[in-house]
């Protein structure tokens, strides 16, 4: 009986073997395409830096033609958000997002539509199209257990687009005065999103436990979020000798509709540093403090401190409570949340980097501990 006990293991580690190199392989053409994508956007960057640098500004009556119109650059966004800072591997675990922002008023056919449906809605002078492709992962406290536990929240994950239209509102003398972000996310939950093998594979790479619930994750089912926030911004100068000191305010509220979730949120960031850019601050993963994450350059170096806390009240989340259309594992939400977060930005040019720390409320009741992790944004123009 011991003998056939250990045949029968033989053969379910075989299985279990061929699986996790079959996950494996989808999950390194599915990062290996994104690495070509990203390394192909931080070459053409810098090619885009160089020949800038190199040319020097056309005179009016040069052949050459006039200098480039630098409101007619795209903003490309790279964010990464992981917990390992805080040496956890649970709950929200990891995000990643790319996203592009269009050149104000340069609107495809979709956007203009848009436009004209929302124009009521503010008195805008410029808008931008946002185009974005994230994926995000949620794992329970322990994931050692091939059984999760039923009273923690499920394995889940999700590959998302999105497609969105910003108004951005500004002051006679051209300062940021409010900004409307109007937004749908789609995305597939379940096996599709890619989460399992992903996570299996950093996980292989840093040498971390494999995670083995995954088997119990959600089920596959496409879900949608719709999202309208507004944000209001109060900028001042500070007149400190060496250091031209800059400082603002920026309140926000943000409605989400939506199978992934459902939100009311309010909250503020803070800012300040040197030669802050007019914009909103870096892009994050959502329900997070957010900007489309459109900027202008500068000439040569800037930075800034951040703070900021926002205040959710949560009327549905796919992720802690479950699928939406099949009985599944899922917890009782716990619907008051708060986010508080604070980071340094770098910016040299036309590049910015921003790092950020975060700490986020339970979400469930089983949830004892807050959730803390990270976020690395760097963003440019080109």
């Amino acid at each position: 009986m011991s003998i056939e006990n250990s045949k029968l293991e033989h053969r379910a580690d075989v299985r279990m073997d061929a699986a996790s190199t079959e996950e494996n392989m989808m999950a390194r053409r599915f990062w290996t395409a994104l690495a070509i994508a990203a390394l192909a956007w931080a070459g053409a960057a810098a090619a885009a830096s160089a020949q800038s640098a190199a040319a020097p500004a056309a005179a009016p009556s040069d052949p050459a033609g006039p200098p480039e119109d630098k409101s007619k650059r795209g903003t490309w966004s790279l964010t990464i958000e992981n917990d390992i800072i805080a040496g956890t591997d649970r709950d929200y675990t990891n995000g990643g997002l790319l996203s592009y922002v269009g050149p104000g008023n340069d609107l495809p056919w979709i956007g203009r539509l848009a436009k004209s449906a929302l124009e009521w809605t503010n008195d805008a002078q410029t808008w931008h199209m946002t185009y974005g492709i994230g994926q995000n992962m949620y794992t329970p406290e322990d994931i050692v257990s091939s059984t999760p536990d039923p009273n923690d929240r499920p394995y889940a994950g999700v590959l998302y687009g999105s497609i969105g239209l910003a108004a951005d509102e500004r002051h006679p003398d051209g300062d940021p005065r409010r900004l409307d972000v109007f937004a749908l996310d789609i995305g597939i939950v379940g096996e599709a999103s890619l989460a399992e093998p992903t996570q299996k594979l950093v996980h292989k790479i840093i040498g971390s436990e494999r995670p083995r619930g995954w088997s119990e994750q959600l089920g596959t089912e496409v879900a949608f979020r719709a999202l309208y926030e507004r944000n209001w911004r109060a900028s001042k100068k500070w007149d400190v000798p060496i250091i031209p000191l800059e400082t603002d305010i920026t309140p926000h509220i943000g409605l989400a509709l939506g199978t992934l979730e459902t939100y009311a949120a309010a909250g503020f960031s803070v800012r300040i540093g040197e030669d802050l850019s007019d914009d909103y601050g870096p892009s994050r993963v959502r329900p997070a403090l957010a900007s489309p994450g459109f900027f202008r350059d500068v000439d040569g170096f800037s930075y800034y401190l951040f703070a900021g806390a926002q205040t959710r009240y949560v009327a549905r989340d796919l992720f802690v409570e479950g699928s939406t259309f099949r009985e599944s594992a899922g917890v009782d939400l716990q619907p008051y949340q708060l986010d508080l977060q604070a980071g340094l930005a770098i910016q040299v040019g036309r590049t910015e980097i921003a790092i950020s720390h975060i700490a986020r409320s339970p979400q469930h009741d089983g949830q004892e501990r807050w959730s803390r992790f990270g976020s690395i944004n760097v963003r440019t123009r080109f």
